[in-house]
């Protein structure tokens, strides 16, 4: 389901019950939790915690992956994934 292609971190990532909850909270799907962590700007928060969030660039190459079906998800732009260094998606959100 989650993959990553970086060294540093597990092959598979898992959601935490809070992180699945926030996400059907926030109807934020797990295709732009998968687009974040694909495609998102990497920010090291400390404490082995990192956020993904769209950046202009980001953005523009996740859309070009998307295709068409880039205009349905124009609204998660402004989301963010924080994930914890053992693996583990801690929350979803959007940035306000």
């Amino acid at each position: 389901m989650f993959t990553q292609d970086h060294e540093a971190r597990p092959l598979t990532l898992t959601l935490s019950e809070h992180a699945k909850k926030r996400s059907q909270q926030r109807s934020i799907p797990e295709a732009v939790i998968d687009l974040l962590l694909d495609f998102g700007y990497e920010a090291h928060l400390g404490g082995g915690v990192t956020s993904f969030s769209f950046c202009k660039r980001g953005w523009k190459i996740a859309a070009k992956h998307l295709g068409q079906k880039a205009k349905y998800f124009e609204r998660y732009r402004s989301c963010y994934v924080v994930v914890a260094e053992d693996g583990t998606i801690i929350t979803v959100a959007y940035c306000h």
